[in-house]
C-alpha cells in the first residue's frame, strides 16, 4: 500500500479525478490539512482535531476519519471563499464586511505595516522639530533622530496592541492547553463521555445540551481550578498591559496625526 505523499504526488496534477479518497488527499494537501514534511507538532496537533493519528499510508484514510477531514475541507473551502468576496470589497470600496465585524483587529493588521514602511522610507520628519528653516545641519539630524525614534515607539506599541505578536505571555497557557487536550481526550470535546446514555437521551429530546470542562470534575483533575484561576489572572494582566500600550499609542498617534505623511 502506497503512502499518502506517495499518492499524492501521482496524482496532483490531474484534473479527471474520480476516486473520492483521491480527491480528498489532494485537497488535505491543498488546504495543508495534509503537510509533506509533518513535524511531531504538526501530528499532534492533528489528533486533538480529528482524534485519530496522523495517517501515513492511504488505507488509514478509514470512513469516520474522511468524513471529518471532507467537513475540515468543506469549511477551509468555504472560509477561502469568504475571504475572495472580502477581498473584492476591499479592492471595489477600500475595506469588507468583515473589517467592520473587526475593527481594532483592522487597524492593527493594516497600520503595523504602514507604520514600518513609514519608518523605514521616510525623507523629512515634522517641521516643528527645528528652530527655523536656516537650522543647521546637526540640528535637522537630530531632528530626524527624534522622529524616527517616535516612530519606533508606535511601531513598538502597535507589536504590543496585537495579542499574537505581544512580548508579555501567559507562564501558565502550556499548563491551561495540555489540561484541555487531556480533558478532551478523554471525554471529549465538551466532556460528553461523561455523560450517561439517560443524559444524553434527555439531551437530544430537548435540543440542547451541558459543555463541560475540567474544573467540573475537581475529583479527576484536583489542579483544574487552580490552573483555570491563574490562567485567566495572568490574562487580565496581560490584557491591561496591552490597553496602557494602546492609550500611549493613541496619544502619540493624536499628536502627531497631522504629520503622518511623507
Amino acid at each position: 500500500m502506497k503512502t499518502i505523499q506517495e499518492r499524492y504526488e501521482e496524482i496532483k496534477d490531474r484534473t479527471d479525478l474520480t476516486d473520492s479518497i483521491d480527491k480528498l488527499i489532494v485537497d488535505c494537501y491543498r488546504y495543508k490539512v495534509f503537510k509533506a514534511n509533518p513535524s511531531a507538532k504538526f501530528k499532534r496537533e492533528f489528533k486533538d482535531d480529528f482524534e485519530y493519528d496522523y495517517p501515513l499510508l492511504v488505507s488509514d484514510i478509514k470512513r469516520q476519519l474522511a468524513s471529518d477531514l471532507r467537513g475540515r475541507v468543506k469549511f477551509l473551502k468555504e472560509g477561502e471563499a469568504f475571504e475572495d468576496k472580502m477581498k473584492a470589497q476591499r479592492a471595489k470600496r477600500g475595506y469588507a464586511d468583515v473589517d467592520v465585524w473587526n475593527m481594532d483587529s483592522w487597524f492593527l493588521r493594516t497600520m503595523l505595516p504602514m507604520m514600518k514602511q513609514l519608518r523605514k522610507k521616510h525623507h523629512g520628519f515634522p517641521g516643528s522639530f527645528l528652530s527655523g528653516f536656516d537650522a543647521p545641519p546637526e540640528e535637522s539630524e537630530a531632528a530626524n533622530a527624534k522622529w524616527e525614534g517616535i516612530l519606533d515607539r508606535m511601531i513598538f506599541l502597535l507589536t504590543e496592541m496585537d495579542a499574537d505578536k505581544c512580548s508579555m505571555k501567559n507562564p501558565y497557557e502550556k499548563a491551561y492547553n495540555g489540561l484541555n487536550r487531556k480533558f478532551r481526550k478523554e471525554l471529549g470535546w465538551f466532556g460528553e463521555k461523561a455523560k450517561t446514555p439517560e443524559e444524553l437521551a434527555e439531551e437530544k429530546e430537548k435540543g440542547s445540551s451541558r459543555m463541560y470542562s475540567p474544573w467540573d470534575f475537581p475529583d479527576r483533575y484536583p489542579t483544574a481550578k487552580e490552573i483555570k484561576d491563574k490562567y485567566f489572572d495572568y490574562e487580565a494582566k496581560i490584557d491591561e498591559y496591552r490597553d496602557k500600550c494602546k492609550d500611549e499609542f493613541f496619544e502619540l498617534f493624536s499628536k502627531y496625526f497631522w504629520m503622518l505623511w511623507d
